[in-house]
């Protein structure tokens, strides 16, 4: 813990305590404060928002470019409002916000046959933390997470996360998962991270583009017999109300590895659905389409009508 406080890291800590007292506004303040920031930000790091802009015109070659950059423009905005909902349950909590958070259908978390464990498939739409926070609440589950590189960052996201969840495991401790699904608990997986060209990874279609998906979800439920149930939300900013919901995903009948792969197909379809009906409130800020399927890095420095493959 004293390593944190080493001078490099003393503006990693000024942010978090920014965060803070913006926490302590009034809800509605809080999204302008937390706007206002995020618009700075991202004048500030370009590149962060060239990715935005990459991610979309992939994603969205029929708009318009001048629909694009609007489209971007309330990105950055869902991305605030996403962040300060964020520091508020880190900060204060998850009580007093719970009337606000509608989730259908968490029987699909509760209803089990015998033993049976289930994976819960996460990805990043927005209010990922307070919302999967008030399901915690209402239907405790396991987490798996990587560490954040900023060690600073790190230590908070794990030490609000414990309060919040059951446990926490690193995503590489999957002996232990495996373990936990054997027992029934429910385990919390993100499905929707580029994690290259790994083992533990296939190439599936993605709003038209193929990506690399992980398929470490669908091998633990064939070795579990884990059910699989991704978890979809979204934030009305107009009632300033949150919606949860539960989408049950039916496992491949083909033989391994075909099988990860019309899995992985599967899921993407889902999330795509889901992000197509608020595509502004999906973390559209990191680099989904990094890996192409040759294995190579896609250039995202920002270049109009650039190429889908």
């Amino acid at each position: 813990m004293k390593h944190l406080w080493l001078p490099w890291y003393w503006p990693t800590w000024a942010l978090f305590g920014l965060g803070w007292c913006v926490a302590r506004l009034p809800l509605g303040l809080q999204y302008i404060v937390g706007r206002l920031i995020a618009r700075m930000f991202f004048f500030l790091v370009p590149r962060r928002k060239a990715i935005i802009r990459v991610n979309l015109q992939l994603a969205f070659p029929e708009l318009t470019t001048v629909q694009r950059d609007e489209l971007a423009r309330r990105t950055i905005d869902e991305f605030s409002s996403s962040m300060v909902d964020t520091l508020f349950v880190w900060f204060r909590g998850v009580h007093t916000l719970l009337e606000r958070v509608n989730i259908s259908g968490l029987e699909q978390l509760r209803h089990r046959e015998h033993s049976q464990g289930t994976i819960l498939l996460g990805a990043h739409f927005a209010s990922l933390d307070l919302c999967g926070t008030a399901v915690s609440y209402c239907s405790p589950f396991q987490i798996t997470y990587r560490d954040i590189k900023n060690p600073v960052a790190n230590y908070f996201a794990v030490s609000r996360r414990r309060r919040a969840y059951e446990k926490l495991y690193l995503a590489t401790e999957l002996k232990t998962v495996v373990n936990e699904l054997r027992n029934g608990k429910t385990v919390w997986i993100a499905t929707d991270q580029d994690m290259g060209t790994r083992k533990a990874t296939c190439f599936a279609p993605f709003f038209g583009v193929k990506v690399s998906t992980i398929t470490t979800p669908f091998r633990l439920a064939r070795l579990t017999g884990a059910r699989i149930v991704l978890m979809a939300h979204s934030r009305n900013n107009e009632e300033r109300t949150w919606d949860v919901k539960f989408h049950p995903i039916e496992l491949s009948k083909l033989a391994a590895p075909e099988c990860y792969v019309a899995d992985a197909t599967n899921v993407n379809r889902v999330i795509e659905q889901v992000i197509r009906s608020q595509p502004a409130q999906y973390f559209w800020v990191h680099r989904r389409f990094k890996t192409m399927a040759n294995g190579q890095r896609r250039d995202y420095r920002f270049k109009e009508f650039k190429s889908r493959d």
